[in-house]
């Protein structure tokens, strides 16, 4: 019965115990009910706090409101977890209760949910652990302070929530961001002066969304200038930061959200777009497109049935009790987290070199969009985990099409990225094999990477990703795999991502219908748009003059070559073992030290392209980071 009494006691003590009393009455008489019939059977309560639960939602939980359900945001699908572990999910959109049951202006209240205390306090620690998270915690990186968020949320002890308190004031609002999560995920009651302190409007969000309470006045302040700016990048902010106040019910409120939404929609522009579609789609619930025009379309289709989506991270107000199950970094052992805040030590150290090798062919549409919305956050997260990156980009088709390639050089800025992506559409193609060796051969040969270091630690990473739906031409996978190898003896590693969840994809190349390319999407719209503009143009000159010289006989010359000595290939994936791909991606990747995946309907690319280059063997660890970056840090 201890948890049971508990779980009642935690119902009554909150920040605003006046509206929670009146509104808590009924369902404090159903919970005393319940507790009559668990006495009286005499049933452990222990032992059936599961059933109890269960239970309990079915008879205490209001009636299910769709317009509250989750959206099916690319980076957090449940389909990618086929056990429903919410320990795969880190940062998670619970629906609040039904807001018929609450007064106008109020937010509706979350039914509580009991989660089992993890048990561990920072006594128990090993002395080599508490050494790691003084190191985390005390670092210049921020993502070494984020870091140690996350692996605070592992313990329940007074210890462990000074020491989450301590870093929601530090000086970097992405780690106060994290630090407000995992408090809230905890259950940690913070002072209002604590969030009344807060003065940065990202965080704002966070603390929002993790549903720490802050006086609507303050909020209206606050945000006021990101309203009337008119601009789609600042009334993303303040939209996002009305919807997570929860008010329901309230005609200005909603007018106020209503005439951002119309605002950022109607005048965002393309590069826009694409950056703000997750955002829109999270806040929304419409498609992440990744295309203004669309998301037009979209908003003409439902703006008289418009829903907002509050994207809290919590399922109730932090009170006390653990309100989620830890993160997977927080899940690791003692051991296995040394091991991984050591590799990200050394990862930090590390310069990167990252050629993006993206099939352009119509089929690819989705792909495309995707690599133009999330150049921002790979180009942010990167530079922030590693010791700078430079991103290089390769757009290839067919011999047939209008061009066949276009190359841009390692640049260390986000805007030359940002560009040189945004110039390149979905269009040609038409047979199956693509121009993926003339691809490769650019980015081998005519790139300047990055050189040896004299420090083995401080070797650059070097990293490249082909994006693509089909195959290379025949007679070129065999030059493709050699290719791959020679690069990799020079310190070049090659990574696969099969676009498109196709049975195709995973076929034998001379199997009856392997070489039947996916069906192509309709050709983008935007296409003809797309040449270079404001200064690009330059870029696809010279990617015109890299092609012709690429046609030349090699020198082998190569800034980046290594002395040979380089770790034996990494196997490819279970998945892949099972069933070649026809794209040859996997035998590409392998010879080149990297390995190949698919990526699925549902799945991120920017997401896969970390995992991929980074993440080694650490990818749940590693993907779990990112996906808080992207949830708490844009």
């Amino acid at each position: 019965m201890e948890v049971l009494w508990k779980w009642c006691a935690a119902s009554v003590h909150s920040t605003t115990p006046m509206r929670l009393f009146t509104n808590a009455i009924p369902t404090l008489l159903m919970r005393s009910a319940l507790a009559l019939v668990l006495l009286v059977s005499s049933m452990p309560a222990r032992a059936h706090a599961d059933e109890f639960i269960a239970q309990r939602s079915a008879l205490d939980d209001p009636p299910h409101d769709p317009s509250d359900d989750p959206i099916d945001d690319p980076m957090d699908d449940p389909s990618d977890d086929p056990m429903d572990d919410p320990m795969d999910d880190p940062f998670t959109d619970t629906p609040p209760a039904d807001p018929d049951a609450v007064p106008p202006t109020t937010t509706a209240p979350t039914p509580s949910i009991v989660i089992t205390r993890t048990g561990f306090t920072l006594a128990d620690a090993t002395p080599e652990e508490s050494e790691a998270l003084n190191r985390l915690a005390s670092s210049k990186s921020w993502t070494s302070r984020a870091l140690a968020a996350m692996r605070l949320e592992r313990f329940d002890c007074e210890a462990s929530a000074g020491r989450l308190r301590a870093l929601t004031i530090d000086a970097s609002w992405r780690v106060r961001a994290y630090a407000f999560a995992c408090s809230a995920r905890r259950g940690i009651v913070l002072p209002p002066e604590a969030l009344l302190a807060e003065r940065d409007v990202m965080v704002m969000r966070t603390i929002l969304r993790c549903r720490y309470p802050l006086p609507a006045a303050d909020v209206d302040t606050r945000i006021a200038a990101h309203e009337k700016s008119g601009q789609p990048i600042p009334a993303m902010l303040a939209l996002e930061i009305l919807a997570a106040q929860e008010i329901r019910d309230d005609k200005p409120h909603r007018k106020r959200m209503d005439e951002l939404l119309s605002n950022i929609v109607l005048r965002m522009d393309r590069t826009e777009g694409g950056t703000l579609s997750p955002r829109l789609a999270i806040v929304t619930g419409g498609d992440d497109s990744g295309r203004n025009y669309r998301w037009r379309e979209w908003y003409r289709k439902n703006k008289k049935k418009l829903e907002y989506r509050s994207s809290a991270l919590v399922p109730s107000p932090p009170s006390g009790e653990r309100l989620t199950q830890p993160n997977r970094i927080a899940q690791l052992d003692a051991t296995a987290f040394l091991s991984f805040e050591q590799y990200l030590a050394l990862v930090a150290t590390r310069p990167m070199d990252l050629a993006i090798l993206l099939d352009c062919t119509a089929s690819m549409s989705r792909e495309i969009s995707q690599a133009q919305g999330g150049v921002d956050d790979l180009f942010d997260f990167f530079g922030s985990v590693t010791k700078g990156v430079r991103i290089a980009i390769v757009g290839y088709r067919d011999r047939g099409d209008e061009w066949e390639t276009k190359a841009w050089d390692f640049s260390p800025n986000l805007a030359d990225a940002r560009t040189r992506l945004w110039s390149l559409a979905a269009d040609g193609g038409g047979d199956t094999p693509e121009s993926v060796f003339a691809a490769m051969k650019l980015a081998l040969t005519k790139f300047t990477w990055l050189p040896d270091a004299t420090q083995l630690a401080n070797q650059p990473i070097r990293a490249t990703v082909i994006i693509g739906d089909a195959p290379p031409h025949a007679g070129e996978a065999s030059l493709c795999i050699d290719l791959a190898r020679r690069g990799f003896a020079r310190g070049v590693r090659f990574y696969g991502i099969i676009a498109r969840d196709h049975e195709s994809n995973l076929k034998d190349e001379d199997e009856e219908g392997a070489v039947t390319k996916p069906a192509a999407t309709p050709r983008d719209e935007d296409a003809r748009k797309d040449d270079p503009q404001d200064g690009a143009q330059g870029d696809s000159d010279k990617s015109e003059k890299i092609e012709d010289k690429s046609k030349s006989k090699s020198n082998g010359k190569n800034s980046g070559k290594g002395n040979g000595k380089v770790a034996p290939p990494k196997a490819p994936p279970p998945s892949m073992q099972k069933k070649p791909s026809y794209t040859r991606f996997p035998e590409i990747a392998e010879a080149g030290g990297g390995r190949a995946d698919i990526l699925r309907e549902q799945d991120s690319l920017v997401a896969e392209i970390a995992e991929l280059t980074i993440a080694d063997r650490y990818r749940a660890e590693f993907s779990e980071f990112f996906e808080a970056f992207r949830l708490l840090c844009r």
